[in-house]
């Protein structure tokens, strides 16, 4: 897709993978639509963008209130303009036991992670169908094709983004619109501070052009971030014994919590 004077509506960014997307949108000529709750930043993102003479537009929208995810392709289209590409990049943070989460935590974890992904295709969908052109680009995790130990809510929520947006991709891909997961490894944002060493840790950045290159190529229906890590995903097919027997040896380095298996 030419990127210049397309319309890109960005969910969660305010901060981290979607403030850096907006960013690199912008900066190929995209007219960036900034999503999330804090309006402050949105707009101090906006200001940025316009002084280095982009395009860009901040909207509050709390991804968890279908209503307002309703609304917006026709506010982004009476003030820009059909809307090209849907990143849907809002998130929180779901790791640690099971047994310690609550039943509002379980609900916040799947209403953010998944079912706001749900509900905001849906939302732009039909007007990318009727135009034949879009793409809806949706940031999952590197949790969403391994399920990884001491993280199993996070995880089922973004196997269900993975699921979802391949599944949706074999039906629309053929009416000229592409559904596509950028699933990134490990990212230090403010949402997801990590202690791992920096070698292991993806700049925000990386991640921002990959979804880029993403919408530019016309990938689908998914991308992982670093490349390497991908062919893993076959390892995990082809020989799910060994690939079990993999996990639980890292598990086991350190104490396993009683709700791991």
């Amino acid at each position: 897709m030419e990127l210049r004077g397309a319309v890109v509506v960005v969910t969660g960014a305010s901060s981290g993978i979607g403030e850096a997307a907006a960013l690199a949108f912008a900066k190929r000529g995209a007219r960036v639509v900034l999503t999330a709750r804090r309006v402050d930043r949105l707009e101090a993102l906006a200001a940025r963008i316009e002084t280095a003479g982009g395009k860009a537009l901040a909207l509050r929208c709390d991804v968890t209130e279908t209503a307002e995810l309703i609304k917006l392709p026709g506010v982004v289209e009476a003030m820009l303009g059909p809307v090209d590409i849907l990143v849907n990049n809002a998130g929180v943070p779901g790791g640690g036991s099971f047994l310690d989460a609550t039943h509002e935590q379980i609900d916040t974890v799947i209403d953010v992670n998944l079912l706001s992904v749900l509900h905001a295709t849906r939302a732009f969908l039909p007007g990318m169908l009727g135009r034949q052109r879009g793409h809806v680009i949706n940031v999952a995790s590197l949790a969403g094709r391994f399920a990884t130990p001491g993280a199993s809510l996070y995880t089922a929520a973004k196997h269900g983004v993975v699921a979802f947006s391949e599944s949706l991709n074999y039906d629309v891909e053929r009416l000229g619109v592409l559904v596509t997961t950028v699933n990134p490894s490990f990212a230090d944002t403010e949402s997801f501070p990590t202690s791992l060493p920096r070698s292991l840790v993806l700049k925000v950045e990386t991640v921002a052009s990959a979804i880029v290159k993403v919408a530019v190529q016309g990938i689908a229906p998914e991308y992982s971030v670093p490349r390497w890590i991908a062919p893993f995903q076959v390892f995990r097919v082809l020989t799910p014994p060994l690939y079990r027997w993999g996990v639980r040896t890292v598990r086991n380095v350190k104490p396993a919590s009683p709700m791991l298996p």
